[in-house]
């Protein structure tokens, strides 16, 4: 353990002096997935081959921010993005109205004080997201856009003045809301730069599985109106919160190439403000089979185009740092905790890691 107190401190000093900017021309992307668990995040780096950076996780807004396994993911030098639905655990919705309006004293304005507290007590560096995919169907019972900005807006200010220095926060959209014009229009429910430190988009190909007429597209039909939108914002990263692509029936293989051209766009001119893809699959979900299936483990071509995404050196990065995510001097702190727990976490892992340089893929 001395051994690895050195190398943090050694890592500190060379860090800090350049407040954790991303040195030009070494642009690296953080790539992830869902991760609920232990269990989940362990078996998809088992299929990956490779640990990977960032995981995200489902939190509903009276439920514990991060437990044992989100404290195990912090502890073994993974990212967390952490996204926290306006909706109780039994499944009720709270009206965003409700959260902007909320005073001191009241039960609302008490969760999010509670949940500042744990942002702030986590130590690390946490992506946040606040209700994501405002505009769809399954959160119209919670608001309108400008209630959506009001209450994230409520939100944000709160943690700021509770104190929290480690959250970024991602606004997370459907990337279908950046075509749209009508009232679920991505821009009605953007609450401004000054609460916004990354754009996030749910994107997907989801050809025909829930939609017979539905078209194949490439990936960067998928992501255009994201990218757009953020040439709008270039001072604010891009994000891909939930990704992924459907297999063709018709093609066997086609999941493959869309992977494959996936990994060389994001690296391309054009797709700078990038700065994180993680994937989604359902498995989270648990139960039956969803209609679209994006899990990359079904067939060998499309795990093996992924394992290609894990292992490029574009998607390298292993921490918030790396994407240019850490400020001085107020995450002096969570800094050095972050580099504490990559550099111990190598060492927990190391056992499982020398097993499965023995036992193979």
């Amino acid at each position: 353990m001395r051994r690895a107190g050195i190398v943090v401190l050694m890592a500190v000093a060379i860090v800090v002096p350049g407040a954790c900017a991303v040195p030009v021309g070494e642009r690296r992307l953080m790539l992830g997935a869902v991760g609920q668990s232990r269990a989940e995040i362990e078996r998809r780096e088992s299929e990956t081959g490779v640990p990977l950076a960032g995981v995200r996780v489902f939190k509903r807004w009276d439920w514990t921010l991060f437990d044992a396994d989100e404290t195990w993911a912090r502890d073994t030098g993974h990212t967390v993005f952490v996204s926290v639905k306006s909706r109780r655990g039994d499944g009720s919705p709270i009206r965003w109205r409700d959260i902007a309006d909320s005073r001191p004293g009241d039960p609302l304005h008490q969760d999010m004080v509670r949940q500042a507290a744990q942002i702030k007590d986590f130590g690390a560096i946490v992506y946040f997201t606040f209700s994501h995919e405002p505009e769809a169907k399954g959160s119209r019972p919670m608001g309108e856009g400008a209630d959506f900005v009001d209450a994230w807006r409520k939100v944000v200010d709160l943690q700021r003045a509770q104190g929290v220095t480690n959250a970024r926060y991602v606004w997370t959209v459907t990337s279908v809301a950046f075509e749209r014009t009508d009232r679920t229009a991505a821009s009605l429910f953007y609450p401004g730069d000054a609460y916004v430190d990354h754009i996030a988009a749910d994107s997907y190909n989801g050809y025909a599985c829930d939609n017979p007429k539905g078209r194949w597209a490439e990936p960067a039909e998928v992501v255009e109106g994201q990218r757009r939108f953020g040439e709008l914002h270039p001072d604010k990263g891009l994000m891909l919160l939930e990704w992924g692509s459907v297999e063709d029936p018709e093609r066997p293989g086609r999941r493959a190439e869309w992977l494959n051209a996936a990994r060389k766009m994001f690296l391309s001119p054009g797709y700078e403000q990038y700065r994180a893809l993680l994937s989604w699959d359902a498995r989270n979900l648990g139960g039956a089979a969803p209609a679209c299936d994006f899990d990359v483990a079904r067939t060998p071509d499309s795990l093996a185009a992924w394992r290609a995404i894990a292992t490029d050196p574009g998607y390298s990065a292993k921490s918030p740092c790396d994407l240019g995510d850490c400020r001085l001097p107020e995450d002096s702190g969570a800094i050095v905790a972050n580099l504490w727990w990559r550099v111990t976490g190598l060492f927990r892992r190391a056992p499982a890691l020398r097993r499965k340089e023995r036992s193979g893929p």
